[in-house]
């Protein structure tokens, strides 16, 4: 059997439903060799997660998830291979997530002035330690029987353009890069048939962009050979995973939904090391 990956997983360190060791645990008994823990804007699940995968015996790849918005679109840059320790990044990362608190703060009080009525404190309840966002919201939307399902949540109520969205604390597609060249990480292009918008991809490369996700469950076959071509066309890097969040994300993702063979990790390897290489030469 040839050795694959999942790199694009989500714990209860963000918005995912389970903790970092139960997703470790669950990717060792799909057989998988290595997966990556890929939060949003938070690094907090890495540690338990790389605690869980050595005693158990499988690969975690650091990493992160972080929103960006560039035009008015939400951008997604993924962060592989990072140093969890890098302070510039946590720094920023912590600012993101104060700022989400804030958002939801504010978007609650919009969905009470809506007739919707919701606690602060029981979406903070669901959230957990974790990074606190929208999916958050609407589980207590559905929950509460306002919606029947949390996209429903996200398509009437708190999407851009919906009477309870707020925006969100703003950075952009090249600060997220950099921070994660600085943390010695390869930033790669998440989900881009998610949100279409090539003609952002050169600039993206100009700005330090190494790879694109090729692989994910929103990508048909037709986005798939479209980002494999685009990949090799411009040599980055490829990455792909189920962006599984357990039941917090009714998309019908799931664990093991998309599979990557363990050469692409090793590929990330390499570039890491290259990146490492041109560091101690120009220092």
């Amino acid at each position: 059997m040839n050795k694959i990956a999942d790199l694009h997983i989500h714990t209860n360190a963000s918005d995912g439903e389970y903790s970092p060791q139960f997703v470790v645990r669950a990717a060792k008994t799909q057989g998988f060799t290595a997966i990556s823990i890929t939060d949003h804007d938070t690094l907090s699940g890495c540690e338990e997660g790389l605690k869980a995968s050595q005693d158990i015996g499988i690969e975690l790849i650091t990493g992160v998830e972080i929103s960006t918005v560039w035009e008015q679109k939400e951008i997604h840059i993924l962060g592989y291979l990072i140093d969890t320790q890098n302070r510039n990044l946590n720094e920023k990362l912590q600012a993101m997530k104060e700022s989400r608190q804030e958002r939801i703060k504010k978007m609650v009080k919009r969905l009470n002035q809506l007739g919707f009525n919701i606690g602060l404190d029981k979406v903070f309840e669901v959230s957990g330690p974790g990074a606190i966002g929208r999916p958050h919201v609407a589980k207590v939307l559905m929950e509460q029987g306002y919606v029947k399902s949390i996209k429903e949540a996200f398509t009437r109520l708190l999407s851009p353009g919906c009477p309870a969205y707020i925006p969100r604390y703003k950075i952009t597609p090249p600060e997220a890069i950099q921070l994660i060249l600085d943390a010695g990480g390869i930033p790669v292009l998440a989900h881009p048939g998610v949100n279409p918008d090539d003609n952002l991809i050169p600039f993206l490369l100009k700005m330090g962009l190494l790879g694109i996700e090729v692989w994910h469950p929103e990508h048909n076959n037709q986005a798939v050979d479209k980002y494999y071509i685009l990949a090799k066309k411009h040599d980055l890097l490829m990455t792909g995973g189920s962006d599984w969040h357990g039941s917090n994300k009714d998309a019908g993702f799931s664990l093991g939904s998309v599979k990557i063979d363990y050469s692409l990790v090793e590929k990330l390897k390499v570039r890491k090391e290259e990146l490492i290489r041109c560091k101690k030469l120009k220092d």
